[in-house]
């Protein structure tokens, strides 16, 4: 009977409801607890799909900004002209934006050379009025920019009829001078200093977007720096085309004064030799030395007038050469025998070297005797007396190479990059009162560059220079000729 008793309490059904109850109780807090955590986990995941989707189209917006602003910048760099820069900065950010007008106004026009830009999407757009300048803007919407400009910062008018900052006498004003409604204007700006502006024009109201002022804004930092290129550009052009105009006359009057001083240089030349050879009476001994000096300047006057007609000749392309085969080891010989008296009087000893074989080159026997001349006479008047003048004469590839070599005074380092310069002459040369015109180089250079060849220098100061000559070698039809 115990036994009974125990299993009957052990099935109570009333303490199994509770039991149940208790347990169905304690299931649904846990799903509510559950169902509560997967509602704010759902709210936080939606929201963190919502930011990203956020932040991927700024991204997004943000990438096409600087992609637009990159080929806008691009094209403005393809301009030289301040006009044509302006008015394709005007164009490009017109498209790019939109807008019925786009202009690009310069505060300080001395500056800038009063450049301004302007493009119009149509031919409504085209009939508005146009500012010439920033001084053309009525007086409202210049303090406006003002205000702006102090804080660099774009200013926008969505509708001049609504805008707060504009009574509506300010507003009548814009509509009347501009005829349009809405404006969006960004400085252009050099640092804290603004120099002008990109205003943005709409005959409608307009809530201007922040994609349209950031393009504005990238074309803008790019615009200045394009137009002080262009402009630097285009006052080197202007200084590149007076010094031509000027190079131009100076070479035209050097050549007028040359032939009218070559008539009277002749007439001079011809009494002289009249004198010498006693045509007009013998002369005395002192009367004799002088007329050897009148002759010996008369004839450095003509070396320096014929110089110079032939420097005007190659200048103007006026040159015509009797190429020719030729041989240089004959002319070297008879360049040195001309100034075997230049050389004796110094002490100097010259000294020819030659290859058995050197190739024949195709040049005009006259001129390229004038290059060893000049080549000669300039190692032997920097020779020091009882110095040593070397030439030599070598084939090397496809040229003959002629080299003069002495042991003068040489030529300083820092003034070597002139050499080639007309008129040019080494401060050694002027502190040791050598006499010389400075042309015999610039003659030498446009005499050999006219054969197709070239001139090297190399020199050292107080041991000496040595002057390269590179002339191509003849053809072989002009070398079966010769022979």
């Amino acid at each position: 009977m115990e036994l009974v008793s125990d299993t009957v309490e052990s099935t109570d059904p009333v303490a199994e409801v509770r039991r149940l109850r208790r347990q169905l109780r304690r299931e649904q807090a846990r799903r509510q607890a559950a169902e509560s955590i997967g509602e704010r986990a759902t709210a936080d995941l939606y929201d963190s799909v919502r930011e990203l989707r956020n932040a991927q189209a700024e991204l997004l917006e943000r990438a096409d900004q600087a992609r637009v602003v990159t080929e806008l910048a691009r094209a403005l760099r393809q301009d030289f002209d301040s006009a044509q820069l302006v008015n394709r900065a005007a164009e490009s950010v017109g498209q790019a934006t939109q807008v019925d007008r786009c202009d690009v106004l310069l505060v300080d026009a001395e500056r800038y050379s009063a450049v301004r830009g302007a493009w119009s999407a149509g031919p409504e757009a085209a009939r508005l009025p146009q500012p010439a300048s920033f001084v053309d803007l009525p007086e409202s919407l210049t303090s406006l920019l003002l205000e702006a400009a102090q804080q660099l910062e774009p200013l926008r008018i969505d509708h001049v009829g609504d805008d707060r900052r504009l009574d509506p006498v300010g507003a009548a004003e814009i509509v009347e001078a501009l005829g349009v409604v809405a404006l969006a204007a960004v400085p252009v700006a050099v640092g804290d200093e603004v120099v002008g502006w990109l205003l943005l024009s709409s005959i409608r109201p307009r809530a201007w977007q922040p994609r349209e002022l950031a393009i504005c804004q990238g074309v803008s930092h790019d615009l200045v720096a394009s137009l002080v290129q262009v402009q630097a550009f285009e006052q080197q052009r202007e200084s590149m085309r007076r010094l031509e105009e000027l190079d131009r006359a100076k070479d035209a009057f050097i050549s007028t004064v040359s032939h009218e001083l070559r008539t009277p240089l002749t007439s001079i030349v011809g009494y002289l030799e009249l004198m010498s050879e006693g045509g007009m009476g013998e002369l005395t001994s002192d009367v004799a030395q002088s007329v050897t000096i009148i002759e010996r300047n008369v004839g450095r006057l003509r070396a320096l007038v014929e110089d110079l007609l032939s420097l005007s000749a190659y200048d103007a392309e006026q040159v015509h050469l009797d190429l020719r085969a030729l041989d240089l080891a004959p002319v070297v010989a008879e360049c040195q025998q001309t100034l075997a008296p230049s050389t004796a009087a110094k002490d100097i000893e010259v000294t020819v070297v030659s290859d058995s074989e050197v190739p024949l080159v195709l040049g005009d026997r006259r001129q390229l005797e004038r290059v060893l001349l000049n080549l000669l006479n300039n190692a032997v008047k920097f020779s020091h007396p009882h110095g040593a003048v070397t030439v030599r004469l070598h084939a090397e590839g496809d040229d003959v190479v002629l080299s003069v070599v002495d042991t003068g005074i040489g030529i300083p380092a820092a003034e070597q990059d002139r050499l080639f310069s007309r008129f040019f002459r080494s401060s050694l040369s002027v502190a040791d009162e050598i006499q010389g015109t400075g042309l015999g180089l610039a003659l030498v250079q446009s005499v050999v560059e006219w054969h197709g060849g070239s001139v090297e220098i190399e020199s050292q100061e107080g041991r000496g220079t040595t002057v390269l000559v590179r002339l191509p070698r003849a053809p072989q039809e002009d070398v079966a000729t010769w022979a």
